[in-house]
């Protein structure tokens, strides 16, 4: 964020952090997230300062900007300090980064630290409403009654480049899993996200996955996520995707779901607008999600390719998430990461041992 801010002073721009970017001040949240600011800049000045600013149409943004590894979402206001109509009062706190001081024009300070939200403009929006919900209960402590917030129709349209942002406000919080939970009962994801849907008609057997369904499983996996990088949040939520339309057998229920899902999550970030990059590591991800398990079973001409693979640590952390959340243990995943750290100081060396024999492999 410090690079952001930085840019955004010596471009000479008045402005303010607002709505989750203050509230990550306040909270000292360290997970990443979009920066959101309330500047008294019009947009043809944003225009002249920012080359390829872009114009998302959401409630909450009239610009934004793309810049490293975030964006930049522009509110567009009069008044700096003047509070903007907002679904839930936490998000009309501002914060001041020139003199670190927290604005709070609605008197609401002694709230933040409540634990329920309460709906503050009661006319509006539903789909508003339900967004905002979902962004403060996966980022923050707050939780919400469910049946406060209506179910959207099917009806209801919600541009391609909404759910991306909602997604992937979601996955770079610290508890997706209560956002998606929310997601999940008010009917987003079933009429807007239907292979992401078709995990909830799938039954796991208790003997292995003791948590419930595809879907449960998949909730549960964040739990054990360490960290909120992007591809490997996007991994876990589609890596049993494949499952629904596997045809496996008694022993083998789910045979080859990791191939078709791959395949699937593809289609599926392609259609929200994410990077072909986004789309080709999440894939790898998913189709080799089940290889840290079988390491060592596999010959190492099998999985020399994999470990050799940048995204090789990014798919033991799925693997440890996965299994975490079922009723095995640890071992596995230790057993990976003891035969991948081998590899990796064997490959140093110009030696290998083979069969007890010791040869030069290069």
């Amino acid at each position: 964020m410090k690079n952001q801010l930085a840019m955004l002073d010596k471009k000479g721009l008045h402005f303010l952090l607002s709505s989750y970017s203050a509230l990550d001040q306040y909270f000292h949240i360290k997970e990443p997230g979009l920066l959101y600011v309330n500047t008294d800049a019009s947009l043809v000045t944003l225009a002249q300062q920012f080359e390829n600013l872009s114009y998302p149409g959401f409630f909450f943004a009239d610009a934004c900007y793309s810049y490293t590894d975030t964006t930049i979402y522009f509110r567009c206001v009069d008044d700096l300090v003047q509070p903007f109509p907002e679904p839930f009062t936490p998000l009309s706190i501002l914060y001041n980064t020139s003199r670190d001081v927290y604005l709070d024009p609605l008197t609401i300070y002694r709230e933040l630290r409540q634990t329920d939200l309460t709906r503050q403009m009661k006319k509006s929006p539903s789909v508003n409403t339900l967004i905002e919900a979902v962004k403060l209960i996966s980022r923050y402590h707050y939780t919400i009654n469910h049946n406060t917030i209506p179910e959207l129709p099917e009806s209801c349209l919600l541009p391609v480049n909404l759910q991306k942002h909602l997604l992937v406000s979601i996955l770079l919080s610290r508890y997706p899993q209560k956002g998606l939970t929310l997601l999940m009962s008010s009917g987003f994801i079933k009429h807007r996200w239907p292979e992401i849907y078709s995990m909830c008609e799938v039954k796991h057997t208790k003997d292995y996955h003791p948590e419930g369904d595809v879907w449960q499983h998949t909730l549960e996996t964040f739990k054990y996520r360490k960290k909120a990088d992007l591809t490997l949040s996007l991994a876990l939520l589609l890596h049993d995707i494949g499952k629904p339309i596997a045809k496996g057998t008694t022993t083998k229920p789910f045979h080859e779901h990791s191939e078709l899902g791959a395949g699937i999550a593809r289609q599926f970030l392609a259609r929200l607008g994410f990077s072909r990059l986004i789309q080709k590591n999440v894939a790898f991800l998913i189709r080799f999600h089940m290889i840290p398990w079988a390491l060592k079973k596999l010959p190492l001409f099998r999985t020399e390719k994999l470990m050799d693979s940048d995204l090789f640590p990014l798919l033991l952390e799925l693997y440890r998430a996965d299994i975490s959340s079922t009723f095995k243990g640890p071992e596995g995943y230790y057993d990976a990461c003891r035969i991948y750290r081998n590899y990796l100081k064997n490959k140093k060396s110009p030696y290998r041992t083979v069969k007890g024999n010791t040869v030069r492999c290069r």
